[in-house]
């Protein structure tokens, strides 16, 4: 099993936030949040960093909360979660990567709808109210 960190994104504009996630098209079709596999010796953070820079282009993060988690997936688990914002004015590029053929900024309802799977849609909720640092 490969070990993932996954991360919930956000910017703030006009004092409402919006969600990023990405439309899914290797191996499976539908919408995530960002996950990235750790490699070996690499720390959470870094991983996180990674797969930023890798899978959306974005390398000016700050992170607001983190938390140890142990969720199951077809192709992994999922062991760390982070909450992470981003300047509005980043732009987004999925063009480096053949994981994603899409994103939307989306209300949390809207990500609550359109997210595929279940667990996102908990981590979403879960993210949203508290501070998960732990």
């Amino acid at each position: 099993m490969k070990n993932k960190v996954q991360a919930v994104i956000y910017k703030e504009e006009q004092g409402k936030k919006k969600y990023l996630i990405l439309h899914r098209k290797l191996n499976w079709i539908g919408w995530e949040l960002l996950k990235e596999t750790m490699e070996e010796n690499e720390s959470f953070e870094e991983t996180l960093r990674r797969g930023m820079k890798e899978e959306i282009g974005v390398e000016k993060i700050t992170i607001e909360n983190e938390k140890k988690v142990n969720i199951d997936l077809p192709a992994g688990k999922i062991i760390y979660l982070y909450k992470v914002k981003i300047s509005p004015q980043e732009k987004i590029d999925i063009t480096k990567e053949q994981e994603h053929d899409a994103y939307k900024w989306v209300s949390q309802e809207e990500a609550e709808k359109l997210l595929t799977y279940k667990n996102a849609v908990n981590i979403l909720k879960e993210f949203k109210d508290q501070d998960l640092r732990t």
